[in-house]
């Protein structure tokens, strides 16, 4: 069997590329009747994830800035699922905490949040030093947002004792490599904050999951032509991860060169940035 790269399985699992998660049944077993609430849900592994848990019976609640996320929605109660929608836009932060507030009152505690909505932008330094409103922007959509729209629903579910929260991140996090410096900023800024209130969480009952996803062939990488060849998950994988983390609540899902990838870059930062240097001279 050959991965969507045309690479095999096997090798991509080596890689730490393959989205190898639980069946049905075990996802069923933790998510049916209970609210699952998603953001970036309107396509990508946001989608997939959704048309996932609706499937086997969890009501899931559908953030998204664009329209598309009817769609999903209507794709899950087509399969007999239950989906409710908000539409907002992350980069307003009071927005996002409003719509907290709202999923709360109208649908309860979730039993588990999935903090999946993310940007990103390709961009050298030299290109965007005079476009600072694109840090903002990934800012917002990566670290902000998401951190406004989860503390009305943290407040409640340590209040309960329970619940679980899963980051989707990227490989970017533990590497962060040229071209990508505001969007790895952003996501590890995120993470840098989960890191923290982990141990907090879980004193009060609710399980964190980081997952660092390497390459994923979605709408966010397509503009970035020299991916289309490169191996990579699908959307369907990366969605088998998320269901691998709602099951069985590991701290991190990462891939073994990105943890390798990160120690080298701690220990031995000029090493770091002699290698990065090296692969990447001719690519810009």
């Amino acid at each position: 069997m050959r991965g969507n790269q045309g690479w095999p399985v096997a090798v991509r699992a080596l890689l730490g590329m393959a989205g190898f998660g639980p069946g049905p049944d075990a996802v069923r077993e933790v998510v049916t009747g209970r609210t699952v609430l998603i953001t970036g849900a309107s396509r990508g592994v946001g989608e997939r994830i959704a048309i996932r848990l609706g499937a086997v019976g969890a009501h899931v609640v559908l953030l998204a800035r664009g329209e598309e996320v009817e769609d999903v929605a209507g794709r899950v109660r087509t399969l007999g699922g239950r989906a409710d929608t908000y539409r907002v836009d992350l980069r307003d932060t009071d927005a996002a905490r409003t719509t907290a507030e709202a999923a709360l009152r109208e649908h309860g505690t979730p039993a588990v949040v999935i903090s999946n909505a993310g940007h990103s932008i390709r961009r050298s330094l030299a290109d965007y030093t005079d476009r600072f409103h694109d840090v903002q922007r990934l800012a917002g959509v990566n670290a902000l947002g998401p951190i406004a729209l989860l503390l009305p629903l943290l407040r409640e579910m340590t209040a309960d004792g329970a619940g679980h929260l899963i980051s989707v991140a990227s490989a970017s996090v533990d590497v962060p490599s040229p071209g990508y410096s505001a969007y790895a900023a952003s996501k590890s800024a995120f993470e840098a904050w989960l890191r923290a209130v982990a141990p907090e969480l879980a004193a009060d009952g609710v399980a964190t999951t980081s997952i660092h996803l390497p390459l994923v062939h979605t709408a966010m990488s397509a503009p970035t032509a020299r991916y289309a060849t490169a191996p990579g998950l699908g959307a369907d994988d990366a969605a088998a991860l998320v269901c691998r983390a709602i099951v069985d609540r590991p701290r991190l899902i990462s891939p073994w060169w990105a943890r390798l990838g990160g120690a080298v870059s701690a220990l031995a930062p000029a090493t770091s940035d002699l290698l990065l240097r090296t692969a990447l001279r001719n690519r810009w």
